[in-house]
Order: C-alpha cells, then sequence, then structure tokens
C-alpha cells in the first residue's frame, strides 16, 4: 500500500509538473499573450550573455540559421523592436535583431566564431531566458571520442545521439468490438477488419497495412477506423509521413475516436513529432498523459513527452521529468527509460578517465525486463568500451551483443566495431608470437577481418603462425574462405596464391584446381592469370583432361602474351595432339621449341617435340619440312632415343627414292638401336628393301 501510495504521489507530482509545462505553452488568447519587457548584453570570459526578461514563462524554440546565426522564437509574446541592439558588437556577438511573425517574437543573434559555442539557460516556471554565445562553449572540434579509435568513432556520434527507433507506449491494444462492426458491415468485411487488427496486435506493420489500405479508398462505413489503424501500421513501419496523413483523415471522419482509443493517439502525437511537427504533438500527447494519470503506462508517456522538449530545445524541462520518473518508480520499466535519457547526456562528452562509470550505468539500465532498453542499454556500455577500454574488453562486450541481438538495431556497427577491436588484438598476438592465439582469433572471426586484411603485414604474418604450427591445410581452408567474400577483392589475388602453395604442400590437387579456377574467373586480366592458367592446364593434362588443358592454353597460339613456363607450349602441343588437332599441336610444338632457344634452356621434352611436330608435316605432305624436324630432333636427342626419329627419316628416304639413305637410317636402328620394336620394324623394312631389289632385279625388260 505504501509503494502504490508513493508512486500514485510521484505521478501526480510529475502530472502538476506537466501541467505546469502545458499551460506556460498554452496557446496565447489575444489578451493572454506574453511580453518581453527587457534584453540585458553582458561580455564574460570567453562568451556573450544575453539575458531575456519576459512577464511569464516563455515558449519558445532555438533554431540555427545559415550565416553564423541563431533564433529564438517566442511564441505567443509581444514586445518593442530594440532596434540598438542591432549594431552591438563585440568579439561574441555581432547584433541583435527583434522582429515579429505572426504573434511570434523572433531574436535572431549573429554568432562570431564557432557558431555551435551557444546555450539556452531557462528554469522552469521562470519568466527569465538566458541565451551564451560564445566559441568556448561550442563542443571539442575533436569529440571525445577521437580519443578512442577512429574506425568507431566515425559515424556513431550521429547514430546514438539522433537514432530514435519506433517507442511502445505500452497502452493496451483495444481491437474494435465485433458486435460494433457486425452492425455496419457483412461477416466476410468483419473478419477482414479484424485480421487486420489483430495484425496489429502482433506488430505486423506490413499485413495490417495491406488488409486497410484498400479500405479507405472506398466508401465504408469504417472508414474513420480503417485511417487510424493504418496510421497505426505505418507508424510501425517509420512511414511517419503517410501515418500522419492517415490519422488526420481519420481525426475528420471520426475525432471521437481518439479518446477512445488512446494507443492510437500516442501513435498520433509520435508521427507528428518525427514529422517535425514537435509543438502539436507535445500537446497532444500532454493531454494523453492527463487523462491517463492513473495508469501505470502513464509514466512512459511522460518519459516520451519529455523527448519531445528535448527537441524543441527545452532541455531544463526535460531533464527535470527524466529525474522525477527515475526517482520515483522503481517498479516500472519507464525507470529504466529515464535513466537511460540521463546517462545519453554524458554519452558525448564522456572522458577516456571516467567512462567506466557510464558504462557501470548502462549495464545496470541492462538488468531491466525491456527487451529495447537491455539491447540499447548494452550497445551503448559496449561502444563506450569499445572506444576507451582495452581491446578484448570490448571485443568480448561486442561479441555479446552480436549474439543476444542479432538482428538488432545497432548489428551493422556493432559488426564494424568487432572488426575495428580484432586488428589491436591481432597486432598484440603477433608481436607476442602466440601463434596458436592468432590463428584461433583469425578462424573465429573469418567474417570480421576486413580491417586485418588491409594491415600490410596480416598475411605473411598468419603464414608464418599457420607454418610454424605445421597446419598447412588449415591456412588453405581460411585464406580460401577469405578469398571467397567480395570485401577481401584487393587482397584475394594473395589469398588464391597462398592457398595454392598450401595446397601444393598438402598435395591437395582438388582445391589448388578450385583455388585457380576461382582466381581466373574472378581476376581474368591479372598479371598472374597467365601463371595460374597453365598450373591449372598442367593439372588437367596429368588427369588425362586433354580438351579441358587444350582450352585453357589456347590463347598461347594467339602470340599475344608468352608463357611463364616454356613447358606449357609442350603440353598445349600434346593436347591438341591428343584431341586430333595435329596442325594446331605443330605450332604449339614449333613455339616451344622456338621459345626455348630464345631463353638459352634445354628441355628432355624437346625431342619429343620436335618428333611431334615433324609427324603433323608429314600429315600434311611436307616432308622436306618434316625432314629438317627430324634432323634437329635426332641430334637433340640422347642416344636412347634416337630410334623413332632415324626410323622415319628413313621412311621419308625411301618414299622420295632415296633407297641408299633409306637402307643407311634402318640398318643404324636395326644394328645399334636402343628400342627393340623399333628396331624390329627397321629390320622389316629393310627386309622389304632388299625383296623389292630382287623382285626388281628378275622382272625382264619388254622388248
Amino acid at each position: 500500500m505504501t509503494v502504490n501510495r508513493l508512486s500514485k504521489t510521484a505521478l501526480g507530482c510529475a502530472i502538476v509538473l506537466l501541467v505546469a509545462i502545458l499551460a506556460a505553452a498554452g496557446p496565447a488568447r489575444a489578451d493572454d499573450r506574453n511580453r518581453l519587457s527587457r534584453i540585458h548584453v553582458t561580455p564574460h570570459g570567453g562568451f556573450t550573455r544575453l539575458t531575456f526578461a519576459f512577464e511569464r514563462e516563455p515558449t519558445y524554440t532555438l533554431t540555427r540559421l545559415g550565416g553564423n546565426r541563431v533564433r529564438l522564437t517566442f511564441a505567443g509574446t509581444d514586445g518593442a523592436r530594440w532596434k540598438r541592439l542591432r549594431a552591438y558588437s563585440d568579439a561574441n556577438v555581432s547584433g541583435c535583431t527583434v522582429s515579429r511573425r505572426g504573434g511570434d517574437l523572433l531574436v535572431t543573434v549573429g554568432v562570431k566564431g564557432n557558431p555551435r559555442g551557444v546555450r539556452v539557460l531557462a528554469a522552469p516556471g521562470g519568466a527569465a531566458l538566458t541565451l551564451d554565445v560564445g566559441s568556448r562553449l561550442a563542443p571539442s572540434a575533436a569529440s571525445p571520442f577521437s580519443q578512442g579509435r577512429e574506425g568507431i568513432r566515425v559515424g556513431v556520434e550521429q547514430l546514438v545521439t539522433r537514432f530514435d527507433p519506433p517507442v511502445r507506449s505500452d497502452i493496451p491494444f483495444v481491437p474494435t468490438d465485433r458486435r460494433v462492426l457486425q452492425k455496419m458491415l457483412t461477416p466476410e468485411e468483419v473478419d477482414i477488419i479484424l485480421a487486420g487488427e489483430a495484425a496489429l496486435y502482433r506488430g505486423e506493420g506490413s499485413e495490417a497495412e495491406a488488409v486497410f489500405a484498400p479500405i479507405v479508398t472506398v466508401s465504408s462505413p469504417v472508414r474513420g477506423l480503417a485511417y487510424y489503424r493504418l496510421g497505426e501500421a505505418r507508424v510501425m513501419l517509420q512511414k511517419y509521413g503517410e501515418a500522419l496523413r492517415d490519422f488526420r483523415q481519420g481525426e475528420q471522419l471520426q475525432p471521437e475516436f481518439l479518446a477512445q482509443s488512446p494507443g492510437t493517439a500516442f501513435a498520433y502525437a509520435d508521427a507528428m513529432v518525427r514529422s517535425g511537427e514537435l509543438e502539436q504533438g507535445r500537446r497532444m500527447m500532454g493531454r494523453l498523459i492527463a487523462s491517463l494519470a492513473d495508469k501505470k503506462f502513464a509514466p512512459v508517456l511522460l518519459v516520451r513527452l519529455a523527448d519531445i522538449l528535448a527537441r524543441q530545445g527545452k532541455e531544463m524541462e526535460a531533464l527535470a521529468i527524466y529525474r522525477t520518473v527515475a526517482e520515483n518508480f522503481p517498479d516500472n520499466k519507464a525507470r529504466w527509460q529515464a535513466r537511460m535519457k540521463l546517462a545519453d547526456r554524458r554519452l558525448m562528452t564522456v572522458e577516456p578517465a571516467t567512462f567506466a562509470g557510464l558504462v557501470n550505468e548502462y549495464l545496470e539500465i541492462n538488468r531491466s525486463g525491456d527487451f529495447a532498453l537491455r539491447e540499447e542499454s548494452l550497445f551503448k556500455a559496449t561502444l563506450l568500451t569499445a572506444l576507451f577500454g582495452e581491446a578484448p574488453d570490448g571485443f568480448a562486450l561486442v561479441s555479446e551483443y552480436e549474439r543476444k541481438f542479432p538482428r538488432g538495431n545497432y548489428i551493422s556497427v556493432a559488426r564494424g566495431m568487432r572488426e575495428e577491436l580484432i586488428v589491436p588484438m591481432v597486432r598484440s598476438l603477433t608481436a607476442a608470437k602466440d601463434f596458436p592465439a592468432l590463428i584461433k582469433l583469425a578462424q573465429d572471426n573469418r567474417d570480421y577481418l576486413v580491417r586485418c586484411l588491409n594491415e600490410p603485414d596480416f598475411v605473411r604474418n598468419l603464414v608464418i603462425a599457420f607454418a610454424d604450427q605445421g597446419r598447412f591445410s588449415e591456412e588453405a581452408e581460411l585464406f580460401s574462405y577469405l578469398a571467397g567474400k567480395e570485401w577481401s577483392a584487393p587482397q584475394a589475388p594473395e589469398l588464391y596464391r597462398r592457398v595454392m602453395e598450401a595446397a601444393e604442400r598438402t598435395g591437395d590437387i582438388p582445391l589448388l584446381e578450385h583455388a585457380a579456377d576461382n582466381f581466373l574467373r574472378r581476376f581474368p586480366d591479372h598479371p598472374w592469370a597467365l601463371r595460374y592458367r597453365e598450373q591449372a592446364a598442367a593439372l588437367d593434362y596429368n588427369r588425362g583432361n586433354l580438351a579441358r588443358a587444350a582450352e585453357r592454353l589456347a590463347p598461347l597460339l594467339t602470340g599475344k602474351g608468352r608463357p611463364e613456363d616454356v613447358t606449357s607450349y609442350y603440353l598445349l602441343g600434346k593436347s591438341l595432339e591428343g584431341t586430333g588437332n595435329r596442325k594446331d599441336a605443330e605450332r604449339a610444338m614449333v613455339l616451344f621449341l622456338s621459345e626455348l632457344r630464345q631463353r638459352g634452356g634445354v628441355s628432355e621434352l624437346a625431342p619429343d617435340a620436335y618428333y611431334v611436330a615433324a609427324t603433323a608435316r608429314l600429315d600434311r605432305g611436307d616432308r622436306k619440312g618434316a625432314m629438317e624436324l627430324l634432323r634437329a630432333g635426332s641430334a637433340s636427342a640422347p642416344e636412347a632415343l634416337r630410334d623413332p626419329f632415324l626410323y622415319k627419316m628413313g621412311e621419308i628416304a625411301r618414299r622420295e627414292g632415296r633407297h641408299d639413305e633409306a637402307a643407311g637410317h634402318f640398318k643404324a636402328v636395326a644394328e645399334k638401336g636402343k628400342d627393340p620394336d623399333w628396331q624390329r620394324m627397321a629390320a622389316q623394312a629393310l627386309a622389304d628393301m632388299e625383296l623389292q631389289k630382287r623382285l626388281a632385279g628378275q622382272v625382264k625388260l619388254s622388248k
């Protein structure tokens, strides 16, 4: 009973504060306008203070204008023109102009120096407002985040200060009574409306939008309701401009519905605020809170109202509400929301020496039962630790965030933080030569190594670590995975090279071929492409896939490039010969022999190349060219391999009628040859020649 009484008392105090705020900001009547009675300008050390005195507490907004100017707009306020201040100038201020627009009073102040050096001070209920102008008031040009890790800092400040995800009011969703709908609609139409409302209840905005969007386009007794529900669906989808138009259409058709459905009224007010209509949204939110002051969810609405006030520049009023809620509602999630807002005020000014206290505050908020609050608080604790703490501590927290909130609002930022934090951890392990830990870190975080790959020695250090541990298969597996990622493209050629080297060491031919194929597919014009094309072709050739080998090496016949390994010409020639393309086989072998001479090299493959080229020439009838190649091949071949050349030379000589020359070649093979098969063939050739000679001698010439 005592706790409930205290909670109600605290809520009553907050409502009193709210009423005071709303009263001060209420619509001004013609006979109840505020008045600016005095402007006092006082230079101070490092800034200039402008004090504005009114008859009662002013309603104002602060706007930054171009040309280093700021403007205070006082709603429903009269006042003199204060022309003497237009020419005022000091080290911080260059003129102060007072003008009217409609029923508002505008005060425009020129700012010298940093235009961000402006602050407004106003006490709740007070009739005075202070504007301080001076460069020393501006936030540091280098955010405190710059003392942390630059890769994490970039873009985070704007995210954590301006990111405003959808807010749940905790107001119970009340579907339309089926009996009410049955009086106006057919049973099928009733089911459609209730199905759309059920989707809203489940938080399925897209499904609800699909139900209600067609209904508002036709004449229907529930068209007003459909507009309201469509607006709620679009708020869920963060389509705030469209939602605001839907709510206004619904209000025109059925204004009484807002009083019956406070959850709809909250969504309406929220859409106003997010669409830039802060004053209208604040007023609607204030009326809603006043009507729900006895409800458990009223403190949550108070926190949202404070957010709106903060957006309007009424920071003092917002802080008063946050503190009231944080201190007086221990069993309400609004307490944790308010503590979050107060902690966020410290986030952008925290120093490396004091960040730990703020981390602890966020981790305390992380104990709340609200899912969204747990996510946001853990992320901000992670962010601060990643910026200012030890890399392993920040890494542990960001890993925890990703594990608990894999689809969270901040997941993309968390990924970047993890990628950044791995870099100093890799450096530390590399310096300590803790190779097992370095390998494990890389393997466990292989999807987060994008920044590590930009480190000039990262790949080389990993190669050293794997080699030290003799874990070449694991090296090939990791580098193969990394090379396949789009973000590794600048380093992918080097990764593929390391994969193929490791695969060669381990004899993993399929991996070697797979890596070469991927390299050629992704980088066909890379300077290394020809080398890997030759390497893949050699694998094809050794496996007996002559057609594939010939296809890979065919560009060598165009003369557009020279192979790194002259043997590739030979493999091309043998592959073409094996597939029946003897003409191109001859070309490839001639190129092989020519390139071999140019490079001043020798090869045990040269005799076979001569032989293949010579037989190809024979096939097309070029006996003279074939004889030249056979002579050269015989001269280059070791004695044990000369039999085929001598035999072919004998065949050519015999065909051309040079029988003595042919017999000499055949005798050399038959009598001194090393290969029994060629010896037998040569002996047979000699026997045939002798027989032909005897037969020719027995034939008598006709008279």
